[in-house]
C-alpha cells in the first residue's frame, strides 16, 4: 500500500477516494490559516508601471483608426479623456478590427453567441495576432487589465495584518516583522479530476508567462528570516500517459532520462537530434505541442490553432507554408503510429465511457461522462477527449495529494518538534510552496524532493508500482518565480 493505506485498485473505489482526499486536509487548512506573505509596496508599484503600460498601449490601438474615421469613433466612445475609443468595449474593438482594418476579411471568423459581431475572444485574436501588429497590442492591454485589476490593485487591500511581537492571533506563529498574507481559499472538491482549485483570490491563475505576470508572483515573499521553498513535478501527465497506457517508447525515454519532445520530433521528422537541435521551432515546438495536446484530447484543428497561436503568434514570428491543417492531421497520425499503445488506451476510455458513462483513474476516483449520449457529434467529441484525458490528469492529481500529506507528517514529527519553522504555503496544480527557517532551507528541500519523487513506492514492501521515475524538482527564494 501507498501512504496512509491509500492503494492502487485500478476500478471505481469511493472509500479510496475518500481516504486519500481526507488526507491532505489538515496540510490545506495549515496554508489557508497562514496565509502567503506579500510585499504590498511590490504590489503598488507594478500596478502603477501597468497603468503606465496600459495608457501607451490605448494610445498605440487608437493609432489605428483612420483619420476619416476617428470623429466617429470619438462620438461612438463618449470617454471624459482624450482617447478616440473605449479600447474595453469588445463593441467598439470588433468595429476597428474587422469592420476598419479588415482584419481576418475572407476567412471564417467565429461570431458571439448572438451571432450579431465577430468575436473578439482571446483564442481568436491569438489565431489573428500576425495579421496585424494591433492584434498583439490589443491582448498586451487586456493582460495587463487582468493583473491590475485583478492582482496589482486588489491583492494587497485583500492582506491581512500579522503583527510582529506576539503569537499572532490569525495564525498562531510569533512575527519578527508585520507581514501582509494573502488567504486563498484552496477548494478539494470543484474540478472532475480531482485537481485542487483556489479561490477569493484564485492564485492558481497568475500569468507567468509575461514579464509582468512574473513580477506579480514575485510580490510574493517569505517571512524575514525566512525562504520559500518551491517543489514541482517535472512532466507529470507525459509520465503518467506513459504509466498508464504502458506507452513502452515513453518510458523509455523517461527511463534513460531523454527529453520526449526531441524524441518525438526524430522519430516523427525521421531525423536526428542534431537536426532538431538546429531548427527547435520546426521540429521540437510542435513535438512539444503535440505531445501534450494528446493528453488534453486535442484535434488536428486543435493543433493547428496552438501551434498558430502558441508558437508563431506570441512569438512574432510568421506562420510557415507548411504548416496547414492536414500537416497537423499527418502529423497526429505520425504520432499515434510511434507510441501505438495510447490509441488503445484512448479506444478503453471511450469504450468505458460509452458503456458505463463515466471513467477512473488508478485510485478510483470516477468522471461521469453524459456527453456520450448528445445527438451533436461535437459535445460527443468533447466528452471523448475529457474521458482521454481523466485517468491521466486525475492520477497526477492524486500524487500530489499523497505528497502533500506525507511531507505534512514529516515537517510535524522531525521537523517542527526540533523547533524549526515549516510552514505549507499553497499548491497550484504540481506545485507546493513552503515557508522554512533559511538556515534550513536546502536539507528540507532534498527531503521534500525525496518524499514526492517516492509517492507511488509500496511502503510496506518498498515496490515501485509505477514503471517510470517520477522527478521532482525544488527551488529556494526569497520571492515566488517559476
Amino acid at each position: 500500500m501507498l501512504y496512509g493505506g491509500i492503494k492502487l485498485p485500478g476500478c471505481p473505489d469511493f472509500e479510496n477516494v475518500r481516504k486519500l482526499d481526507l488526507l491532505p486536509m489538515p496540510a490545506l487548512m495549515e496554508m489557508m490559516k497562514y496565509g502567503f506573505a506579500i510585499d504590498r509596496d511590490h504590489m503598488h508599484v507594478i500596478g502603477d508601471k501597468l497603468a503606465v503600460e496600459m495608457a501607451e498601449l490605448k494610445l498605440e490601438i487608437c493609432s489605428y483608426i483612420p483619420e476619416s474615421k476617428l470623429e466617429e469613433f470619438i462620438a461612438k466612445s463618449n470617454l471624459d479623456d482624450d482617447s478616440a475609443m473605449n479600447v474595453d468595449s469588445n463593441q467598439q474593438l470588433c468595429e476597428l478590427l474587422f469592420n476598419t482594418l479588415n482584419i481576418g476579411h475572407g476567412r471564417e471568423l467565429k461570431r458571439t453567441k448572438s451571432g450579431t459581431h465577430i468575436s473578439t475572444g482571446r483564442r481568436q485574436l491569438e489565431k489573428l495576432r500576425i495579421d496585424h501588429p494591433v492584434i498583439g497590442k490589443v491582448l498586451n492591454y487586456r493582460e495587463c487589465a487582468k493583473l491590475k485589476n485583478t492582482y496589482a490593485d486588489n491583492l494587497p487591500s485583500m492582506a491581512v495584518l500579522h503583527p510582529a511581537g506576539r503569537n499572532c492571533n490569525i495564525c498562531g506563529l510569533h512575527h519578527h516583522a508585520d507581514t501582509y498574507r494573502i488567504h486563498t481559499q484552496i477548494l478539494s472538491t470543484r474540478t472532475a479530476t480531482g485537481r485542487y482549485a483556489s479561490k477569493d483570490p484564485n492564485l492558481q491563475n497568475i500569468p507567468i508567462r509575461s514579464l509582468l505576470g512574473a513580477a506579480i508572483r514575485a510580490g510574493f515573499v517569505a517571512t524575514p528570516g525566512c525562504v520559500l521553498l518551491s517543489v514541482d513535478y517535472s512532466q507529470i501527465e507525459l509520465r503518467m500517459l506513459a504509466f498508464v497506457a504502458c506507452v513502452k517508447k515513453l518510458i523509455e525515454v523517461f527511463l534513460h532520462n531523454g527529453d520526449p519532445h526531441t524524441v518525438t520530433a526524430m522519430e516523427a521528422f525521421g531525423i536526428t537530434e542534431a537536426q532538431v537541435n538546429a531548427d527547435k521551432i520546426r521540429y521540437r515546438n510542435p513535438s512539444k505541442n503535440v505531445n501534450f495536446a494528446v493528453v488534453f484530447g486535442e484535434t488536428a484543428l486543435g493543433l493547428f490553432e496552438q501551434l498558430v497561436a502558441d508558437s508563431y503568434g506570441k512569438a512574432g514570428i510568421p506562420v510557415p507554408e507548411w504548416l496547414t491543417l492536414e500537416w497537423c492531421e499527418e502529423f497526429l497520425r505520425k504520432w499515434f503510429d510511434i507510441y501505438t499503445e495510447v490509441r488503445e488506451y484512448m479506444e478503453l476510455q471511450a469504450y468505458r465511457s460509452y458503456r458505463y458513462g463515466m471513467v477512473w483513474d488508478m485510485v478510483g476516483r470516477i468522471r461521469l461522462v453524459p456527453e456520450v449520449k448528445s445527438v451533436h457529434k461535437r459535445i460527443v467529441a468533447a466528452g471523448l477527449r475529457q474521458a482521454g484525458n481523466m485517468p491521466i490528469q486525475g492520477l497526477a492529481s492524486e500524487l500530489i495529494k499523497l505528497a502533500i500529506a506525507e511531507i505534512q507528517e514529516f515537517v510535524i514529527t522531525e521537523v517542527r518538534s526540533q523547533g524549526i519553522h515549516c510552514i505549507p504555503l499553497l499548491t497550484v496544480h504540481d506545485e507546493v510552496i513552503y515557508e522554512i527557517d533559511e538556515s534550513w532551507g536546502g536539507v528540507i528541500k532534498e527531503i521534500v524532493e525525496g518524499i514526492m519523487g517516492n509517492v507511488l513506492i509500496d511502503k510496506d514492501t518498498g515496490e515501485d508500482y509505477c514503471t517510470v521515475p517520477i522527478k521532482a524538482e525544488g527551488k529556494i527564494m526569497q520571492r515566488w518565480e517559476k
